[in-house]
């Protein structure tokens, strides 16, 4: 083994973070996370929905039915990830339900509904529009997450960094 290679440091990972501007261009993008939160046993769950992050929040939906709903006004310690491209983004925090009727929901809905279906970038696109408008339904929730950071990593500065590691311990 070459004295390079025994500099190597493979416990540290702190150089394969994602900076402010890789963070800030995976958050603008939207697209999907896991979205998790605890039973009533205490145990994790997580299910993969659609997001949109905006003023520093996490902006997701569901059925008012399905069971983080319940679990999240009980509970409201959350967590989300992304995972796109070899990025990843944990958050953890606090989430708030919001329901038809609440202070504020169609506000709330008058600009996610459009940002999420897509119709805020695209308002003649039918597929769009229709989304939008199954969106708006009596008992849809939208969950804001108010999280914080909690680790970013970039996988693709881990494969280089990985490949530079195992070409330093075959020299020489």
């Amino acid at each position: 083994m070459t004295e390079e290679a025994q500099e190597v440091d493979y416990e540290d990972l702190t150089t394969m973070r994602l900076d402010e501007d890789e963070l800030a261009k995976l958050l603008a993008a939207g697209g999907e996370c896991v979205f998790n939160w605890t039973t009533t046993d205490g145990y994790p769950v997580g299910v993969v929905v659609a997001f949109i992050y905006r003023d520093g929040k996490f902006f997701t939906t569901c059925a008012e039915r399905r069971k983080r709903v319940p679990a999240l006004r009980k509970r409201p310690q959350s967590a989300i990830i992304i995972n796109q491209n070899g990025k990843t983004a944990s958050f953890k925090g606090d989430s708030t339900v919001y329901a038809n009727g609440d202070p504020g929901f169609d506000e709330l809905k008058g600009w996610f509904y459009p940002a999420l279906s897509g119709t805020e970038a695209d308002p003649e696109d039918e597929y769009r529009q229709a989304f939008a408008k199954f969106l708006d339904s009596p008992h849809r929730v939208i969950i804001e997450t108010d999280a914080r950071l909690v680790v970013a990593f970039d996988a693709v500065k881990f494969r280089a960094f990985t490949n530079e590691a195992i070409a330093a311990g075959h020299a020489g």
